[in-house]
């Protein structure tokens, strides 16, 4: 009997919204584009949430990154400039850190420089990086043709090189690579020996590992750099000369229990702190930017959320407006009721059901919408974009509470009308 008068209320709710379709559709219009834009703001979150989480990942939440950094020059009285610049990380810091620092699984060093390569007439500007075998694996640096560096490279002092496929382009290399030399800096002859994946590093992760965004690295053996041509890089470029001295430009530190981590980076830059007065280096803790990054996202999230709930707010406002306007019309049809025995109770039930009805509908719509929505900004966008089941449910939930909400006044207004005041009512 009560799921009867249930689906009667219903029906007769859904007559009455027919029977003003296009007042219907307009009062429906609000909620629609409110449900929409939620949904498309938090896939944008969530697909900004997802990108800079997978961004951090590859560094590895278990890593400490430490980089040289040139300090700001100082003038020390009368203390003589030397041609040479010398700062950064010291193969001292690097024996200290392996020899006292407990809890690490490897501690992996990184020199890199800046030089011209060569193939025929084609010179392009690149990163040299001085790498252990570890280092390519530890952050997933794959090869798609040829192979990877290996320790016997190392061991031999072998110069051999992997490098981007982009790289080859600007060099005018189109056939197959593997086995050509290419020259970087004046004297120095590389054999090709594989080509990288076109997966690149982005954003933080690119800034963190010190990569420039030219995407022109070149991965060569570590004890060959240093055995073949020491830590001394001059550089010249554009009619500008520069000659550096860094012993180490980068250590990755893997830390073998996740708990340590934050643990292992206070003891780094205490170790730091002792040896370096001039702050040539820079500290990145991918566990800490994770937690700060995830932090900051929900908050944008949330901000977005509010933003987009602004269209539900006026739509709901616009529920409420015709529904009071409907409360006037219907009048006698109130009195009627009443007067036929329908309680207060029928009267706020049947408005309500009007309300809910068109901001169910509204958000059934609306998620339709923001589900092309999303499609069109990632298609001429390219933004990256996650549509999860919590975000339609949520934008549902929101947009049935904004009918029920909208709906209490004029039904309340409706049921509390009195019967003989309404019977007359012209």
């Amino acid at each position: 009997m009560i799921r009867s008068k249930q689906i009667e209320l219903i029906r007769l709710g859904v007559t009455n919204l027919l029977g003003y379709p296009l007042r219907t559709f307009l009062t429906t219009l609000g909620v629609v584009f409110g449900v929409g834009s939620v949904i498309a703001m938090l896939a944008l979150g969530a697909g900004a949430e997802q990108e800079i989480l997978e961004e951090i990942g590859r560094l590895g939440i278990q890593n400490v990154i430490v980089n040289s950094v040139k300090p700001p020059e100082t003038n020390k009285g009368n203390e003589q400039r030397s041609w040479i610049s010398q700062y950064g990380i010291t193969f001292t810091d690097f024996k200290q850190i392996k020899s006292t620092v407990p809890g690490l699984k490897s501690v992996i060093p990184v020199h890199m420089s800046r030089k011209q390569a060569w193939f025929g007439s084609k010179k392009v500007e690149t990163t040299i990086y001085a790498v252990q075998p570890e280092y390519m694996s530890l952050f997933d640096l794959r090869t798609a043709m040829g192979r990877d560096l290996t320790g016997v490279d190392g061991a031999e002092l072998a110069r051999v090189c992997v490098l981007r496929a982009g790289l080859l382009k600007s060099l005018g290399i189109f056939g197959d690579p593997i086995g050509l030399t290419i020259q970087l800096g004046e004297d120095q002859a590389y054999e090709i020996i594989g080509i990288l994946e076109d997966d690149k590093f982005r954003g933080y992760a690119r800034e963190a590992l010190a990569i420039d965004s030219s995407n022109s690295e070149i991965y060569v053996p570590y004890q060959t750099i240093l055995g073949r041509h020491g830590t001394r890089s001059i550089s010249r470029s554009s009619g500008t000369f520069e000659a550096t001295d860094i012993e180490l430009s980068q250590i990755v530190i893997e830390v073998t229990d996740l708990d340590n981590v934050l643990i292992v980076a206070r003891m780094l830059e205490r170790i730091f702190a002792i040896n370096h007065e001039d702050r040539d280096y820079d500290i990145v803790v991918p566990l800490e930017a994770l937690a700060q990054r995830r932090k900051t996202q929900q908050v944008f999230n949330m901000a977005l959320v509010a933003i987009a709930s602004i269209s539900l707010l006026v739509g709901g406002i616009g529920i409420a407006n015709i529904m009071l306007a409907t409360v006037t019309e219907r009048t006698k049809e109130i009195g009627i009721r009443r007067a036929l025995g329908a309680k207060r109770h029928h009267i706020l039930a049947q408005f309500l059901t009007e309300t809910t009805t068109i901001s169910t509908l509204g958000g059934v719509l609306g998620i339709l919408l923001g589900l092309g929505l999303v499609q069109v900004l990632i298609f001429f966008t390219g933004w990256t974009a996650k549509i999860t089941f919590n975000s339609i449910a949520l934008s549902l939930s929101i947009s049935m509470a904004v009918g029920i909400v909208s709906g209490i006044f004029p039904a309340r207004r409706a049921a509390y009308l009195d019967p003989i005041s309404a019977l007359r009512h012209e």
